[in-house]
């Protein structure tokens, strides 16, 4: 298990500012007596690899408004969930207004100032900036390690770092490839998308011949942190999404053919669904031993470190760990969610998109709908849930607008989140709690290399049957097989990886982002006003 941070430096901290902001001088105007101060306590092997390493991890997840990789408010998930159709937060009455931000997402109607935007910019530059610093401390002090720990340890980081970039080619494209903490503003350039993805990719080919083949999701040596098979998944998404990450014009109506983009797979050259399918298959012969659990719900129980599917999760826990899960609490009602010992914000809702692709309403309707929405009567330890207005609680899914205000439903329209179990240990309104927030799991490799299959010309249906009827299995139902065909399994990762922030991803990658051509720019973001006005060597992407 990975501590906190062993001291918290100015330096570090101004490195980050300056790295994010992108606006300094030069990288290397610190605080001197700061930087003695590290100095001073880098004595030995372990207090090195705390600094250098272990601290990073507290700044995977987050317990501030746009921090972290999930679980918190205006950042990176938002803008994957909120700005794709899988999910909306409904203007209710007075609430969820907030100067028209969850409408502007839903519509595309942003603007370069959007909060969300320059909160994931400022995050990810300051995690890089942070990789950056601590490559720098192993360089400076690396005989301290043996040859193989150093090793272990810059890959570790460098992946981390790589980890990073990938969201900011997913969101923005053009971005500045920084890879020192010693360079001047003058020399900070924004790369293309292609150049990004190649940066990328490269750096985590070189890193996956040091890390270790553990499973990071257990509590242990390794719990919460960057190894083989966690980087193996990163490049598995990096190939699975080279048509549209070595796009340099996303605007036209040209997109590279994937069968075309060779990509080197230690040391090997296969086509981008090769790629794909090679990286996902090195995750099932990981010696970690990830296995598909037998129900979903068991990636997503209260202590879910044993769950044999989750390759990479944010470490939860009450007392130890400052992350926050705030997702159920902006989704449940106020009475429902204190029914439960929670707090509760009343927002977040399936749209009816998502309400037809689960099937709800129908015969056919997918057996995960139960577990992954509140919906209709709401129970609560086996009973109707009473409002202290006397009537019971109902979710009405089917009610849902972007706007209820006026609505006899402005309370209560929209199925809810229910995906991560409930919690009796959470506190802070169960925002701090023991179920560890999920990143990637075993399930999306099956589908992701369902889908390079069938995009290679191959039979992808093993992987996507495996996981679309494992949920009917286990309670015994029946399920009529499909065919694994590119919209199946559109659909399939949809229901399958509801509320875990990849569906704008999937959205933008089977061409179901935006409804007319010259709408394509959205498919990025723009770079944030505040990043073009400190730097004048950014430009703002193409559309804006």
């Amino acid at each position: 298990m990975y501590h906190q941070p062993y001291i918290i430096h100015i330096r570090l901290i101004y490195i980050s500012i300056v790295c994010v902001l992108l606006s300094s001088c030069s990288f290397l105007n610190e605080e001197p007596r700061s930087g003695q101060a590290e100095e001073s306590i880098i004595t030995s092997a372990a207090i090195l690899e705390r600094q250098a390493v272990l601290s990073l991890y507290d700044h995977i997840g987050g317990n501030e408004d746009g921090v972290g990789l999930q679980g918190t408010y205006r950042g990176i998930y938002d803008l994957q969930t909120f700005a794709s159709n899988e999910a909306i937060i409904p203007v209710r009455g007075g609430d969820w207004f907030d100067g028209g931000l969850w409408v502007d997402l839903y519509l595309h109607s942003w603007s370069e100032d959007n909060e969300c935007f320059e909160n994931a910019w400022l995050y990810l530059y300051q995690l890089i900036g942070l990789c950056n610093h601590s490559l720098a401390l192993l360089e400076k002090h690396s005989e301290l390690l043996s040859t193989e720990r150093l090793n272990c340890d810059i890959a570790e980081v460098r992946s981390l770092r790589a980890m990073a970039y990938t969201y900011l080619l997913d969101l923005f494209a053009r971005v500045p490839i920084i890879t020192s903490e010693d360079i001047e503003l003058n020399a900070i350039k924004q790369s293309e998308r292609s150049e990004v993805f190649r940066f990328v990719w490269n750096e985590l080919q070189e890193a996956l011949k040091y890390l270790p083949d553990e499973r990071s999701n257990s509590r242990g040596e390794y719990y919460g942190r960057v190894t083989r098979p966690v980087a193996c998944f990163i490049l598995m998404k990096v190939a699975l999404n080279a048509e549209i990450w070595t796009d340099d014009d996303w605007t036209d109506e040209n997109l590279p053919d994937g069968k075309l983009i060779k990509l080197i797979c230690d040391g090997a050259e296969k086509n981008a669904w090769d790629a794909t399918i090679y990286y996902g298959e090195q995750i099932f012969t990981s010696s970690a031993n990830y296995a598909l659990c037998q129900s979903q719900t068991n990636c997503f129980a209260v202590y879910n470190e044993t769950a044999s599917e989750n390759i990479f999760t944010i470490p939860m826990d009450p007392t130890v760990y400052r992350n926050r899960f705030k997702n159920l609490f902006r989704s449940l009602h106020y009475q429902h969610a204190s029914a439960l010992g929670y707090g509760g914000e009343n927002g977040s809702s399936a749209t009816e998109e998502t309400l037809d692709v689960f099937g709800y309403g129908t015969k056919h309707k997918d057996c995960r709908f139960a577990t992954t929405f509140f919906a209709d009567t709401v129970h609560v330890n086996g009973l109707p849930l009473i409002l202290s207005s006397g009537d019971t609680l109902v979710y009405h899914p089917r009610e849902v607008l972007l706007n209820l205000t006026g609505s006899p439903f402005v309370a209560n329209a929209g199925a809810r989140m229910s995906k991560y179990a409930y919690d009796a240990g959470g506190i802070f309104d169960g925002q701090l709690r023991n179920s560890d927030i999920v990143l990637f799991r075993l399930a999306d490799v099956y589908l992701a290399i369902a889908e390079a299959k069938v995009r290679n010309g191959q039979d992808g249906s093993m992987e996507f049957e495996t996981v679309r009827t494992r949920e009917a299995i286990a309670l015994g139902a029946f399920q009529e097989p499909r065919d694994a065909t590119l919209e199946n399994i559109y659909y399939e990762r949809w229901i399958e990886l509801m509320w875990e922030g990849w569906h704008r991803q999937d959205q933008i990658r089977f061409s179901r982002y935006v409804e007319f051509p010259q709408e394509r720019y959205e498919t990025v973001f723009p770079i944030p006003l505040k990043a073009l006005q400190t730097n004048s060597n950014l430009s703002q992407n193409k559309g804006y």
